[in-house]
This record gives C-alpha cells, sequence and structure tokens, in this order.
C-alpha cells in the first residue's frame, strides 16, 4: 500500500485570496488538496516532506484567463491560419510548460486555433505525461461571415483559425462538434476589433440570436461561453444571453455599465487594458500605425469602461491577449500591475484577479488557500500583497506546485 504524500509549509505567511491581509501559518497538503491551516507550530506532520516558507508567502496559484498558448508568438496577421496543425501542438504544448513555469497554474482557454489543439494537449497536461496548468480547452472562435478571424479570401483557400456560423443551426452544430470533440469553452465573437482592416471594435457582426443559441446549447452541455465583445451593443448582447466571461468590453455606454453590474454575481470581465500597454510601451510600431489602429483612443474608453466596473465591484480576471512577439505567454503576470497602474486596483484587489477570481471563473476548487481546496499555490519571496509584481519575476517564485505536486 503506497504511502499517502504530504507536503507541510511551516514558518511563513498565507494569503487566502480572499482576505485584505496575510497572516503566519502553516499550511499541510496531502495528495491534491489543502487539508490544514493553522498558526505556526500548531500542525503536526511528522511524515511530510517540510518547506521552510520563511520571509516569503503562500499564495493561490495564478490563472491566466484569456488564454492563448497556441499563438506561434505571433507577428503578423495571418501567422496563425498559416502555422500547420502539427506545429500548433507543439506551440501550445511548449506554451503550457511555459506558463506553469511562470506561476499559472490554471487557464481559461480563449479560441484554438483548430478544434483539437488545446484539448489535445489538456488530455496530456491532465495524464501526466506533460508539464501544463490545468487547462479549459476551448473552441476556434465561433465568428460570423465577415467577422473578427474570418479571414478567408474569394480568390484562394485559407483554412482560417476559426469557425464561421450563420445562424441558430449552424452555431448549435459547430457547438455540439466542439463538444464532442472534447472542449470545455466556446468562444465567441461576437464584435470586430481595430487591430484588423475590419470590421472594427465598434462593429457588432453576431446576431443576437446566435449569441442566445450559443448559450443555451453550451449550458446544455455544460460548457462555459467567453466571448470577444468590444462594441457597446456586443457587451449587451452578451449579457442578456449568458456569456461567462466577457473579453475586453471597451466600449461600454451607460446601459452596458448597468447591463454588467446587474449580472455581476454570474459575470467575469477581463479587460485586457495589458494588451494597449504592449502595443504603446512594447511593440515598436511606428505612430502612424497606432493612430490607424485608434490605440490611444481605444485604450482610453477601456480604462474608462474598466475603472468604473471596478467602482461597481464587477469581478475581473487577468488576461491581456499574451502570445503576440512583444507579449509572449509567460508574461502574463505583467497584467497584475497594469490592474494597478491603469484601472485603480489596489495591490490585493489586482492580485485577487489574477487568483482568487479566475479560481471561481474556472469552478474547478482552485483559486484559493482553505481547507478542502486544490493545492494549486505558490510560495513567492516576500510580500505580494504589498507588491503583487513580485510574482511577475519566476526568480521570486520559490515553490510552484499543482495538485500537491511541485513543479
Amino acid at each position: 500500500m503506497s504511502q499517502v504524500q504530504r507536503t507541510l509549509f511551516h514558518g511563513g505567511h498565507v494569503w487566502t485570496g480572499r482576505d485584505d491581509h496575510r497572516s503566519q501559518q502553516d499550511v499541510l497538503i496531502e495528495e491534491d488538496r489543502i487539508v490544514a491551516i493553522a498558526p505556526h507550530g500548531q500542525i503536526t506532520a511528522d511524515d511530510a516532506q517540510k518547506i521552510d516558507a520563511a520571509g516569503a508567502t503562500i499564495i493561490p496559484g495564478l490563472i491566466e484567463a484569456h488564454g492563448h498558448l497556441s499563438f506561434p508568438v505571433t507577428t503578423y496577421p495571418t501567422e496563425i491560419e498559416d502555422t500547420p496543425p502539427e506545429e500548433a501542438i507543439l506551440i501550445t504544448l511548449h506554451s503550457a510548460r511555459t506558463m506553469l513555469q511562470a506561476g499559472f497554474t490554471g487557464v481559461i482557454g480563449a479560441g484554438s486555433p483548430r478544434l483539437r489543439t488545446e484539448a489535445v494537449v489538456r488530455n496530456e497536461i491532465e495524464s501526466g505525461r506533460i508539464p501544463g496548468p490545468r487547462l479549459m480547452a476551448s473552441t476556434p472562435t465561433l465568428t460570423a461571415t465577415g467577422g473578427l478571424n474570418d479571414t478567408s479570401q474569394m480568390h484562394q483557400q485559407r483554412a482560417v483559425a476559426a469557425i464561421v456560423v450563420d445562424g441558430r443551426e449552424e452555431v448549435r452544430k459547430a457547438i455540439r462538434l466542439g463538444y464532442r470533440e472534447g472542449v470545455d469553452v466556446v468562444k465567441l465573437n461576437i464584435s470586430g476589433d481595430d487591430f484588423f482592416p475590419r470590421p472594427h471594435g465598434r462593429i457588432t457582426t453576431l446576431a443576437e440570436e446566435e449569441v442566445r443559441i450559443a448559450c443555451e446549447t453550451a449550458a446544455e452541455l455544460g460548457l462555459k461561453v467567453v466571448a470577444h465583445a468590444r462594441s457597446a451593443e456586443s457587451v449587451k448582447r452578451a449579457v442578456r444571453c449568458g456569456v461567462n466571461i466577457i473579453h475586453h468590453a471597451d466600449f461600454c455606454d451607460d446601459e452596458a455599465l448597468d447591463m454588467i453590474e446587474d449580472a455581476k454575481d454570474r459575470l467575469f470581465i477581463t479587460p485586457t487594458v495589458g494588451l494597449y500597454h504592449g502595443l504603446l510601451h512594447l511593440s515598436g510600431f511606428p505612430e502612424a500605425l497606432l493612430e490607424r489602429m485608434i490605440v490611444r483612443e481605444a485604450m482610453a474608453a477601456n480604462i474608462k469602461t474598466h475603472t468604473e466596473l471596478r467602482k461597481r465591484g464587477v469581478r475581473m480576471l487577468i488576461g491581456g491577449d499574451y502570445g503576440i512577439a512583444f507579449m509572449p505567454n509567460g508574461t502574463n503576470a505583467n497584467d497584475i500591475q497594469h490592474f494597478i497602474d491603469y484601472l485603480g486596483f489596489s495591490p490585493v484587489e489586482a492580485l485577487r484577479a489574477a487568483t482568487f477570481n479566475g479560481g471561481q471563473a474556472m469552478g474547478l476548487g482552485a483559486g484559493e488557500i482553505r481547507e478542502g481546496a486544490l493545492a494549486d499555490i505558490l510560495l513567492v519571496k516576500g510580500d505580494p500583497t504589498v507588491q503583487p509584481n513580485l510574482v511577475a519575476d519566476k526568480e521570486n517564485l520559490l515553490v510552484i506546485m499543482k495538485g500537491g505536486q511541485i513543479f
């Protein structure tokens, strides 16, 4: 009979994810669960592996809520479409390892380039054959003809990194197909995006009946629905129809803000302000291109929207479209500081968005330090409740644990 695996973190501090402050406590892990939390010296576990946590803080593992693990460090608009499926699998596999190395124990997919790309990597992670975070595998984006990611051209064929759907039955069939092939998440493109010639971010491309049937079909099958929605109307359609996570929401009007607030007990928002920061400060793009993409105008709208939503108590998640050349996967934790700098979050609020809120959005029992929770935790040098950007430096991650296993 094999011995139960136990690990005791002792001598350090604990931040639960819920609380506003950390406290001096020890934590006992048994198999894949947290089984005891108590003040120093009160947990007896002679048979446990002991880890000295002095000078450090135990926090929940980070959760990326807008995961693009399959992005091939994208350098031009159709590079995802041009990447063969075999390479896409390898890119996703390597990104998964990189994310776990960066302290991310959970990722919610936000559009797989091919239907099974994320699902097969998730299966390999869950089998223990490759390292990676808990991955909620996504469908390719479901988009209307002419919508975001429909990069088809009449004069030549291209295998677009999306499923193009028009009408209720095409939407329903696409989701059922995704369910059959093993996805956890349905990704909808309800609006356009200012980073492509058309449709731009203020254009709403997916009809309300299409969004509604997507949410109804996904709910029947136990799948979550996440949505790219920049325009005010696309956000309203997402809220009215029951989307679980809304990405971007840049151009909300007062009605959209009120609708999000009314649904805040079931809804999560990813501001993705990190993308705008990256475009302005990391991309090296010429000013003329930034102006053509209306980056500064859109960033101002994004900051206004999400500062207001923060004041209204809406639950936010980190996830800033990482996976592009100037913002590669593994640097995602920089979003925590962006929430502080641009949206007015306190350090603890920003850290909570990256941990506890993400755990609630995933619904798998992670994202907090409590008895009975999954042992997805980080031991971070120093006090990340005061300096949350500590977690963005891998040198400060003394222990990365997922499911009770030290990576």
